[in-house]
Parts: structure tokens; C-alpha cells; sequence
């Protein structure tokens, strides 16, 4: 699986079965919200109003499931100042979260330090040479606004990515890994304790694990690694509770043998009176359904009771990765509801990336907020989206745009639906605010016989459905054939070495790509790449040429805005035939397929075509390259 190094907000670790879905960092990104999004989400008090008024004691309602905590990853805030901080933890404070967990306060390789999010003192053999300590101020700035806020902070030790590798089996590893974690606690203990005993709360155990077939020495292992933390963080301190979040996966044992598991790890570990074991669901992973959660609840649940002292929280997840996005407050809410009846408390990966107003989700959070008050998923007033559509016959793709009316700013996204078949979702939530929303998306897969049915729905925060825009489309594509499919080609630039071009042919081997970056499929670009392909004997009547990229702002890609069509006879001397620029991609916040079809203004005649794309923003991914010819 390719190693995924794009900003996105997920770190969900396979560590006994060695596989892994990758953190990620979006330092680089921050949304803007717009003032009058952030005066309607009025759970963001400024420092100077808190402070002068303090913060009551939080009551929550317990009639139905809320969220009493949440994961922040450091590398997206790190620039935040302890004021930008405060307000975030207020924000999350005025909907009842009074629980922060830092997913981790350094980074490690082996024993060598790489990253660290405090004021760290590792002496020079520990540091490595790439050192970064830029975001030096941030769990400083953190506990210092959750003091004055009200909010309990976890701090999470020592992150390091061996451990996708590693896992529990390597016991020289685990123990390097539980001493330098330790020696990082005391530095932080040491350092914070004292200003900030309130805020300063508990330790979260960084290395995750889940439910697999795994051996008794494995879990032998897995006990090993968590007493090397707890007894010394015991020592150091034994009124601090120690929080771990393994997950789920239905891939694994069923309920029954995973809560065994868990009872035969529990029986040789050194819990105290206060842990927390917080199961993610993961739902938003992908690796589980809903309606498989229940079984496995109760299982783990029988097994936390025979802990003495160990408490069960759920760790629900609010992200949807087959799209990197947010999830829809519905299915967010059955989570809770289907893990409460076992736990104690509910937290959430991650409310700070996927539902706040910092992060441009002022919809998600008002959604929320009205149902943290209410107890109720109000269904909301939808219409129809007004459409208008365009036929490019010589590509045979159809664009459909039109406009959403939002007055109640209720509109999250839309579905279509093409032939009564579910086609493709669009996150819209990025136009928050908006009294009328626009849309514009493009269909290039061909139409048999020319004629297609689209219905075109928008959908709100709460899950809910509108009615459709109904669209019949009836037009007569030009025949053709794409001369470049199984043919060789060369890459001026090449791709990034996560997202190669493995075998060579991935461009023009016919495999398209699901809509997510992980799909092998994809080969992933940063700059301007261009490609020569050879279709080996002259051909007439090329016509076109269309590229299946990515598209939509998540992690940090876009479609390309500009492709240059190059014809040539002898490889060596191009002529330019046309060159088409497309509108910037807007960014939906959720990551989909976008084809990017140019039609020549004559045909030509060729053997060799260069492809040349561009973009003004990030990453340029792309998995199949089509030229088109009678």
C-alpha cells in the first residue's frame, strides 16, 4: 500500500496486523470563516468575554449520547497562539467538550527524536540530525488556554511510524520505544505540571492497537509495551489516568474472540483506578458497518469489567475516508447511540479537523450544537437544485451546473444520480453562509446510446435528502477509439516517489482509480508533469484527449487548471495544437474524480502526442491518459 504523505486528518494504526492508515499534517491549511459564519456559531467567546465571566461547570443532558472529549493532531495547530487556542477549546467547551487528547507531543525514529511540540531537553544523542522544534510553543499555548477554559488535556508521548511495521514484535523495539516515551513525560511533567494542575489531566497512549488473530507472546508483547508506560508514569505521577484508543476492524476475530483477547491482555497489564480503554468504532474508517458495532461492544465491554478500575469510553468516529470528509450528523449520532448502552463517555476523531469553525466546518458545528441542545435531528426545508446542462460531443462528456437555494444555510452537499444509480457525492460545505449555492461537475463516462437520466438532490448537515433536479440528456458522441490505451510513453517529470508509476504503464494500462489517493491506480504529481506517448505508426483523426484526475481540494489536490495537447512526427520537434485552461478547482473538502477532456480545434494527424498539465495550486494526481481518434 502506498504510504500516503498528503495533509489529512487520520491516524488509524493496524499495529498487530501491520497495517496502517497514515497521519497527516495540515499546518499548511487553514480555513477562513467568514464573519458572519462565525458570529452565528456563537459558541465562539472571545478570550476577553470567558476570562471576565468564567466558564460554568458543564452539565450535559442524559437522555441521549454526547461528545465529552475530542483528538487534536499537533502539526495543524502548531502555529496557533495561546489566545487562537483558547478560543478553539471554547468553541468546543460551549457544546459540551471539556476533554482535549494531543494525539502526540513528539516524533521519534528508533530513539532518535525528530519532532517535538514542547520545549523539549533530549540531549544532542537523542536528537536527530533533522530536528524540528518549531512547534515548540504548542503544548505549552494548549494547557495554558485549557486552564482557563475548563478543559482536561491527555497528553499524548512518542509517535513514531516504525510502528506500522514493527507492531508488538519486536521487543527490543517496544522497549526503546517505552523508555524514550517516559523520559519525554517526565520533561513534560516537569516542565507543566506545576502551572497548570488543573488543565494538565492524563497521558494518552499513542501506539493503537486492534483485534487480530494474534499469538499469546504477541499479546504478551502488547502487555509489555503498556506497563512499560504505566508503571512509570505510576511512579511519576499515580493520580494521572492513562488513556489507549485501539480499534475494531470486522476483518478481525468476531465480537466474542476479540473481547477473549482483550480479557488475556488486560489480565497481564498494570492498569490504575481511572484508565480509560476508548474503543474507536471505526466506522469512518471503513473498517467496520454500523450494524456490526453492537456485537462488538458488548463483547469488549465484558472484558473491560475484569480490569478493576479500568473504565469504557467510545471513541466515535466523525470522518468518512472513502471521502476524507465529514460525516453526516445521522450516522455520527447512531454511533453514539449504538455504543452507549456499554460506555461511560463519548470522544470523537476529531471534532478540532472535521466539525470546527477553524477548520472551515461551521455548518457541521451548527448542526451539531442544535443537536447537543435539542436532542433532535431537525429535518430541514430542501429544494431542488435549479440545473442547466452542456454536451461536449467530440469528448462525450456532459457538465451540469446550477444553484442550490441555502436560505436556511442548511446545504452540505449533493447527490446525483445517473440511470437510478448512485453516481458521485459533492461536499459543499465549504460555501457556508451563502443565501444561493453554485455548482458545476462533469460526467465523462460515455453514455451508451447517447442518452443519459440525472437527478441532481441537495443534502444538509442532519443527513437529510431534498428533492431532485430531474435532467434527461440526449446527444451523439463521436465515434472513436483511444489509440493511446497499451501504448508506451515517456515522462519528462516524474512522479512523486509515494505515488510512482510502478510498472510503467499506469497511464495507459486502462485500471482507473477509485476517489482516493490511496487507490494504486493513481501516481501523484507535484510541479508540471508532461508525457510523450508513442502509438507507434502514424494516426489520423486524433481528436481529443481526456485525463482522469483527482479533484477537489482534499489533502491538498486539485485538478489541474491547464492542459497543452503537442503533436510531433519524429518525436523530437512538437507542434503545439492546442492548449485549454479550466477553472481553477474551487475545492469541495472531499476528494472526487475529475476528467479533464480537451478537444482539438481541428484533427490531427500524429505519431507522437505530448500532454503537458499544470496548476497554480498542489499535488497533480492522475491514473489514466486517453487519446481519442476516429
Amino acid at each position: 500500500m502506498k504510504k500516503r504523505l498528503i495533509p489529512l486528518l487520520l491516524v488509524l494504526v493496524l499495529v498487530l496486523g501491520a497495517c496502517a492508515t497514515t497521519p497527516v499534517d495540515t499546518s499548511s491549511v487553514e480555513a477562513d470563516v467568514s464573519a458572519e459564519a462565525s458570529s452565528e456559531a456563537s459558541s465562539e467567546t472571545s478570550s476577553e468575554e470567558s476570562e471576565d465571566e468564567g466558564n460554568q461547570p458543564i452539565v450535559r443532558p442524559t437522555d441521549y449520547p454526547t461528545l465529552c472529549g475530542n483528538f487534536m493532531q499537533p502539526g495543524a495547530f502548531k502555529g496557533y497562539s495561546a489566545d487562537k487556542l483558547r478560543s478553539h477549546l471554547q468553541t468546543m467547551y460551549d457544546v459540551g467538550i471539556d476533554i482535549l487528547i494531543l494525539q502526540w507531543s513528539f516524533e521519534n525514529v528508533g530513539g532518535e527524536v525528530t519532532t517535538a511540540y514542547y520545549e523539549s531537553s533530549f540531549d544532542d544523542s537523542k536528537k536527530a540530525s533533522s530536528f524540528d522544534e518549531s512547534g515548540k510553543n504548542l503544548l505549552g499555548n494548549i494547557l495554558k488556554a485549557a486552564e482557563e477554559v475548563g478543559v482536561k488535556v491527555f497528553v499524548g508521548l512518542n509517535n513514531n511510524d516504525e510502528w506500522w511495521q514493527k507492531g508488538v514484535n519486536d521487543k527490543a523495539w517496544l522497549t526503546t520505544q517505552a523508555e524514550i516515551g517516559v523520559e519525554g513525560a517526565k520533561q513534560i511533567y516537569n516542565t507543566y505540571k506545576e502551572l497548570y494542575p488543573n488543565a494538565f489531566y492524563g497521558w494518552y497512549f499513542v501506539f493503537e492497537f486492534y483485534n487480530m488473530n494474534a499469538t499469546q507472546a504477541m499479546l504478551e508483547n502488547a502487555a509489555y509495551l503498556l506497563n512499560g508506560f504505566r508503571d512509570e508514569l505510576t511512579e511519576l505521577d499515580d493520580s494521572m489516568p492513562m488513556m489507549l484508543s485501539p480499534f475494531i476492524s470486522s476483518s478481525g476475530p468476531n465480537a466474542e474472540k476479540t473481547g477473549e483477547m482483550w480479557k488475556t491482555v488486560f489480565s497481564m497489564t498494570n492498569f490504575i483506578e481511572g484508565d480509560i480503554f476508548c474503543c474507536q468504532d471505526s466506522v469512518g474508517a471503513g473498517h467496520i458497518t454500523i450494524d456490526q458495532l453492537d456485537g462488538y461492544y458488548k463483547a469488549i465491554k465484558e472484558a473491560v469489567d475484569t480490569k478493576e478500575g479500568l473504565h469504557f469510553w467510545a471513541n466515535n468516529e466523525d470522518f468518512n475516508q472513502a471521502v476524507w470528509g465529514t460525516a453526516p450528523l445521522d450516522r455520527f449520532v447512531r454511533q453514539m447511540e449504538i455504543s452507549h448502552p456499554y460506555v461511560e463517555a463519548h470522544i470523537t476523531f476529531a471534532y478540532s479537523h472535521y466539525q470546527h469553525p477553524d477548520m472551515g466546518k461551521t455548518g457541521y458545528h451548527l448542526a451539531y450544537k442544535t443537536y447537543y441542545e435539542t436532542g433532535k435531528l431537525p429535518e430541514t426545508t430542501l429544494t431542488a437544485p435549479e440545473v442547466t446542462y452542456e454536451v461536449d460531443e467530440a469528448g462525450g462528456a456532459v457538465t451540469i451546473s446550477g444553484t442550490l437555494q441555502n436560505s436556511d444555510k442548511t446545504v452540505q452537499g449533493l447527490r446525483i444520480f445517473k440511470n437510478g444509480e448512485e453516481m458521485q457525492t459533492i461536499d459543499l460545505s465549504a460555501e457556508y453562509g451563502k443565501a444561493n449555492i453554485t455548482f458545476s461537475f462533469a460526467d465523462y463516462d460515455s453514455v451508451e446510446g447517447g442518452k443519459a437520466e440525472y437527478e441532481i438532490c441537495g443534502l444538509d448537515y442532519y443527513g437529510n435528502q431534498g428533492p431532485a433536479a430531474k435532467l434527461s440528456v440526449s446527444f451523439t458522441p463521436r465515434g472513436g477509439v483511444n489509440v493511446a490505451e497499451g501504448k508506451s510513453y515517456t515522462l519528462l517529470k516524474q512522479p512523486e516517489a509515494n505515488y510512482p508509476d510502478e510498472k510503467g504503464n499506469a497511464f495507459t494500462d486502462g485500471k482507473l482509480g477509485e476517489p482516493t489517493y490511496g487507490d494504486a491506480a493513481w501516481s501523484g504529481f507535484l510541479g508540471k508533469p508532461e508525457f510523450v506517448f508513442d502509438l507507434g505508426e502514424t494516426v489520423n483523426g486524433i481528436y481529443a484527449v481526456r485525463l482522469n484526475t483527482l479533484g477537489g481540494g482534499s489533502a491538498a489536490i486539485y485538478a489541474p487548471n491547464q492542459v497543452t495537447i503537442y503533436v510531433s512526427d519524429d518525436g523530437e520537434n512538437f507542434t503545439q495544437v492546442c492548449s485549454k485552461t479550466f477553472a481553477v478547482d474551487a475545492g469541495s473538502g472531499s476528494l472526487n474524480v475529475v476528467v479533464r477532456n480537451v478537444t482539438l480545434p481541428e484533427d490531427a494527424s500524429a505519431r507522437y502526442v505530448k500532454v503537458a498539465v499544470a496548476t497554480n495550486q498542489s499535488w497533480i494526481f492522475i491514473d489514466e491518459i486517453s487519446i481519442l481518434a476516429e
